[in-house]
């Protein structure tokens, strides 16, 4: 009988240490899994089963998605313990922190999409909010505080430090309803909330649940209002979930307290800086493969027919706005001037100008298949305070051209209050024409020995390291009219 190694045995006796040691090390992701620690809104909506879920495993088959559902507040705790390798959450007010303490691997996080919040309420509308604050949100909220102290309605809340939480409470903040020191509903100095101010503690879709549901048990008097997204709850409406509400707020008006950026939604995603949890294995490759698939433009364009093309649920934000002109196609004189000049500006609605970002001017070097096209820069020039730019550069070179906008890192700045967003802009470039430059030769008169004549001169725009200039030289015979070609 051949006897065992004492390898086999040395491995037996060590498997139960090294598993435990494995079971031990929290790691974030093992190589192949890509967790992201994000908001309900994304999951309840339907955009992460039906497009971001299919379109990453499309893009990046080698990843698989791992996504954590939780409230904003919840997702950047769990992401600062090393609970994941990517983060995607929608309240600016708490992302600053994160930022600021180091935890994005980027200077900012990426800006992917926005939504909208909307106020739904029973049928019957008891608060009248539909009649009276259709488009206003702050007066939306004082209506239903009234009707609340009437016994004739209630406010359902997510009470969770979600961003929808977040947002809701800086409406309350901005209401003449009196406030508790939590900035809720309340007695003043106290942290208790008035009877019919309800925090449900729950997800977005089981809380617009809740406040279809609205029982006589829990919320006194029924009518039971609440703030959610505006793809959560036509979903829910479009399957049947929730019967009994119906939006009677949208769509805050400019005139109105807090203006018409009031309910704008802003998402960002964000790559986690390893730095900052240390021991953790976070999968840096993964977490950038999903901010590439997030701002890429198959995704982005995917937004605007998601669920449905005439009220798609998120709205794309991830790049620019960018003019730029006039066309440069056109025939130019070596060291002719090249000028473009244009505009850069943010989608999302009530966000600060592109102010102060880098514009490069840009030429088409190298385009070869399969590989990704080379430029170079000819040009820099930065955005004014409205975002406009000018950008010149000699002509040296035939080439395409373009304008490119490298990803923001200083923008938007952190310091603006209110905050609107986070996130950064994604590279964005623009071709602006075509550029022949013409040549331009000088010759000294030739010189003469037997039968040998010798040529000596400049020929310009000089010829780039690793191209071959040619220079033809053609002549004619004494006697003759066709011209030859002698030296090329």
């Amino acid at each position: 009988m051949t006897p065992t190694p004492r390898r086999s045995k040395l491995v037996l006796f060590l498997l139960p240490a090294v598993v435990a040691a494995l079971f031990a090390l929290p790691a974030a992701a093992s190589a192949s899994t890509v967790i992201v620690q994000g908001t309900t809104d994304v999951r309840d909506a339907g955009l992460l089963e039906d497009v971001i879920e299919p379109g990453f495993h499309a893009a990046y088959p080698q990843y698989e998605l791992k996504y954590i559902a939780v409230g904003t507040g919840q997702a950047i705790a769990n992401a600062k313990a090393g609970q994941g390798d990517a983060l995607m959450v929608h309240a600016p007010s708490q992302e600053k922190t994160f930022v600021e303490e180091g935890y994005s691997l980027e200077p900012r996080g990426r800006a992917v999409f926005y939504s909208d919040y909307v106020i739904p309420g029973p049928l019957n509308d008891p608060a009248e909010v539909l009649a009276k604050a259709p488009h206003n949100a702050v007066l939306a909220y004082e209506l239903i505080a009234k009707a609340g102290a009437e016994g004739k309605a209630n406010f359902v809340s997510r009470g969770d430090k979600s961003g929808t939480n977040t947002q809701e409470l800086a409406i309350w903040k901005l209401t003449k309803v009196e406030l508790n020191k939590l900035g809720e509903p309340g007695p003043k100095g106290t942290e208790t909330d008035f009877p019919w101010y309800h925090k449900a503690g729950t997800g977005q879709a089981e809380t617009v649940k809740l406040t279809s549901q609205c029982p006589e048990s829990t919320f006194t008097g029924g009518g039971c209002y609440e703030m959610t997204d505006r793809g959560t709850l036509n979903r829910l409406l479009d399957n049947g979930s929730v019967t009994n509400l119906k939006i009677v707020s949208q769509n805050n008006e400019a005139g109105a307290p807090g203006g018409q950026n009031l309910l704008t939604n802003p998402f960002t995603v964000y790559a986690i800086n390893p730095a900052k949890v240390p021991g953790v294995n976070v999968n840096v490759e993964g977490a950038r493969a999903l901010i590439e698939y997030m701002t890429s433009e198959a995704f982005q364009a995917r937004l605007a027919s998601y669920p449905n093309a005439r009220e798609p649920a998120f709205f794309a934000d991830a790049h620019p706005k960018m003019t730029a002109g006039p066309s440069l196609t056109g025939t130019y004189a070596p060291g002719a001037l090249l000028k473009v000049s244009g505009n850069i500006s943010n989608v999302l609605p009530g966000s600060p100008a592109v102010a102060g970002q880098p514009v490069l001017l840009q030429r088409l070097t190298s385009l070869k298949a399969g590989e990704t096209p080379a430029y170079q820069t000819v040009g820099l020039a930065l955005t004014g305070a409205d975002g406009s730019y000018s950008i010149s550069a000699e002509a040296t070179r035939n080439g395409a051209m373009r304008v490119e906008m490298p990803t923001t890192t200083t923008y938007p700045s952190l310091a603006i209050t209110p905050l609107i967003s986070s996130g950064a802009l994604t590279k964005t470039d623009i071709a602006v024409g075509e550029v022949t430059v013409q040549s331009k030769i000088a010759v000294k008169k030739p010189s003469r020995k037997g039968r040998v004549v010798t040529l000596r001169g400049k020929a310009g725009p000089s010829a780039e390291r690793g191209e071959g200039a040619q220079v033809v030289v053609q002549g004619r015979k004494l006697g003759t009219k066709k011209k030859q070609k002698f030296h090329a």
